[in-house]
Order: structure tokens, then C-alpha cells, then sequence
């Protein structure tokens, strides 16, 4: 299936690693133009080099997106943006580091956006939440509730840009496993909850960072022009409650 993508520039932030990586990684390879932030310049860097086979523009920025004024004067210079793939998250029990990472810089970033997309004829924002937006999260209610306050946030805004014809959705994964990320650190640190983790999930194993891409390519395209306001859950079955 085509999906159209080829020839639209696309902006990641936190696109360096786990889920941004292989979402910036398969725009690449669809076509797009990409322009990708992390706060790690050597993780900018890794991550050019992995771009370098794909014939298409890349505009890396270092940039730590809690600092809007840092993230608009990078935006100024992308040039023409078609889609927003807000992907950053603190993925922390932190209250302060919650809301100021995975709430108030995904807001801001994504209003900073949105003048942009305006332009387009194929804009869409594809917000990476969690399905931990969905349950009561014990421990970590700072990241569940933030991720629920986004979901809402995204719900609204797919109403409020859909005359300006932008497309607004949601992708949340479930457990996904990242070399040197939350579940590795799980696994190495506290095994037994890994492993009870794992025996949840109806699959038998965790998600892949290029699963969700793949659910945000599609999301993202042309060819899911007519969904806007939805929320895809890539999860491999693991919440069995009906969601609104």
C-alpha cells in the first residue's frame, strides 16, 4: 500500500531513540523529509548516520523541548512542516518532571506547530501517548494521568483544527521493549516484574519500537485522510476494557 508519504516533511521530537527513532527511521524511508530534536548531540548524530542511505532533507536539532523559545527558533528553520509527531515523555513518577515534559512541553510544542500545518494540504499531528492513559497506574500516577490529560488535550484539538484541516490522532502503545530503555532497565533491575509483565501480555512478548511506527506512518498519511479524533491502541491485546 502506498501511503503517500513521500514528498511531506515531518517533524519528531525525542526522535533518537526507541519509538522516535524507528518513527523518524521509516518516514525516511517512505520519503519524507524529517526533522528530528534530542537533547543529546551524539544521539543527533548516531541518528544521522543511521539516515544517511535515505535521498531525503534531514534538519536535526539538539534541543530540550521544555525550552519553547529553543524549539521555535529550530522549527523557523525546518521550512515547510506536513506532519507533528509529538513523541517526547519523561516516562517518570515525577510530578514536576511529568507535567513539565509530558504535558506542558507537548502542549506548547504542538501550538508552536500548529501555524505551520495550517499551510498544508496533508497536515496531521500523531501524538504518541501510552496505553497507561487507560488504568489506574500505581506508582507511576504522575505518567498515567499525564498521558490522560494528553489524550483529552488531542481529542479537543482534532476539533478545533478540523475546519483548518488538520488531522488530529492518537497512537498508544503498550509495553514496548527498547535496548537500554524502561522495560531493559526492568528487566536487568527488577526481573520478576519484567517477567510478570511479559506473562500479561496475550502475545507473549513486548512491542517493537517499529510496530508503533509502523501505526504512525499510516495514521500520519494521506491515507488515513479520512480519521481524525482517534485513538489507536498498539498493544497486542493486552487492556481488555472497551475504550471511549
Amino acid at each position: 500500500m502506498n501511503l503517500n508519504l513521500a514528498g511531506l516533511s515531518v517533524v519528531v521530537t525525542g526522535g533518537t531513540h526507541g519509538i522516535g527513532a524507528a518513527i523518524v527511521e521509516t518516514m525516511a524511508s517512505e520519503g519524507c523529509d524529517v526533522a528530528f530534536c534530542s537533547r543529546s548531540e551524539a544521539n543527533v548524530q548516531h541518528m544521522l548516520n543511521i539516515l544517511e542511505p535515505y535521498p531525503v532533507k534531514k534538519t536535526p536539532g539538539v534541543i530540550d523541548v521544555t525550552n519553547i523559545a529553543d524549539f521555535t527558533q529550530w522549527l523557523a528553520t525546518v521550512g515547510t512542516i506536513d506532519i507533528f509527531v509529538p513523541n517526547v515523555s519523561a516516562l517518570s513518577p515525577n510530578w514536576d518532571v511529568a507535567i513539565d515534559t509530558d504535558l506542558r512541553a507537548t502542549v506548547q510544542t504542538s501550538e508552536a506547530v500548529i501555524p505551520y500545518l495550517e499551510k498544508s494540504s496533508h497536515a496531521a499531528i500523531t501524538y504518541i501517548g501510552s496505553k497507561a492513559a487507560t488504568f489506574a497506574t500505581p506508582g507511576f500516577e504522575a505518567y498515567g494521568a499525564t498521558k490522560a490529560a494528553m489524550r483529552h488535550y488531542m481529542k479537543s484539538l482534532s476539533k478545533r483544527l478540523t475546519s483548518k484541516g488538520v488531522r488530529v490522532n492518537v497512537v498508544s502503545p503498550g509495553d514496548t521493549f527498547v535496548e537500554g530503555g524502561f522495560w531493559d532497565n526492568i528487566r536487568l533491575n527488577a526481573p520478576d516484574v519484567y517477567q510478570a509483565t511479559l506473562d500479561s501480555n496475550p502475545m507473549g512478548r513486548f512491542c517493537t519500537p517499529q510496530e508503533v511506527a509502523n501505526a504512525v506512518a499510516f495514521l500520519s498519511s494521506p491515507s488515513a485522510s479520512f480519521i481524525t479524533g482517534s485513538h489507536l491502541l498498539v498493544d497486542g491485546g493486552s487492556t481488555t476494557h472497551i475504550h471511549g
